[in-house]
């Protein structure tokens, strides 16, 4: 897993009093983007090397969008829409992705960890490097696409449903906990446990049509 790279002291402050909100068709880098207010907006363009910091981007629409060596930390993504993305070197950390629609038509060296994602929709169009999402949780979030090269670590899937997706083969699972998901039979080739499957064998069963009596 590859971090973002960038430099501190080369990042420019991005003053949301005397430059506003970005433009609909932003290319910024190596920009440092603390506090900024970007709530229900549209736009498309680009972000590289970068940090954001305690941003608001709840209800805002991207699309398409290329994201590459980029920070996120302490920040509100709910409700938004991330559509046709290419991420490189992404991390997120800390933040509130409540109904975050992330749609990644490339995801490599992704890194998501400590977010509440309930209602979240992750797809993944073609997975390049690992996407690692750690100490979150997904209730009732919905994944699609190319799983292969995703680890879920010590996260949670009250209610998330599984059944749309593309390639599970390799998906490292062995660290979540497995409660409460829909569409298991479409995790096939993904890692777990010998105790994980015995905890989800009345699951696995019923999702393969057998009645339990």
């Amino acid at each position: 897993m590859r971090r973002p790279l960038w430099e501190a002291e080369r990042l420019r402050p991005f003053d949301q009093d005397t430059e506003g909100e970005p433009e609909p068709d932003f290319e910024l880098s190596e920009r440092l983007i603390d506090g900024l207010q970007w709530t229900g907006a549209q736009g498309d363009g680009s972000l590289d090397q970068s940090l954001l910091r305690s941003v608001d981007l709840s209800g805002t629409v991207l699309s398409p969008l290329e994201i590459v060596d980029v920070t996120v930390e302490r920040s509100v993504l709910a409700n938004g829409r991330w559509e046709r993305a290419t991420a490189r070197r992404l991390e997120i950390t800390d933040s509130q992705l409540v109904g975050w629609q992330a749609q990644f038509a490339l995801a490599q060296d992704v890194y998501v960890a400590d977010c509440r994602a309930d209602f979240a929709g992750i797809s993944i169009g073609t997975a390049k490097g690992p996407v690692v999402f750690e100490r979150c949780r997904f209730m009732n979030a919905t994944f699609l696409g190319d799983l292969s090269k995703t680890v879920f670590i010590d996260c949670a899937f009250p209610g998330a449903d599984f059944s749309r997706v593309a390639n599970a083969k390799g998906c490292d699972l062995r660290r979540a906990e497995l409660s409460g998901i829909t569409g298991l039979l479409s995790l096939r080739g993904a890692l777990i446990t010998a105790d994980q499957a015995v905890e989800i064998a009345g699951e696995l069963a019923t999702a393969a049509g057998f009645k339990l009596a």
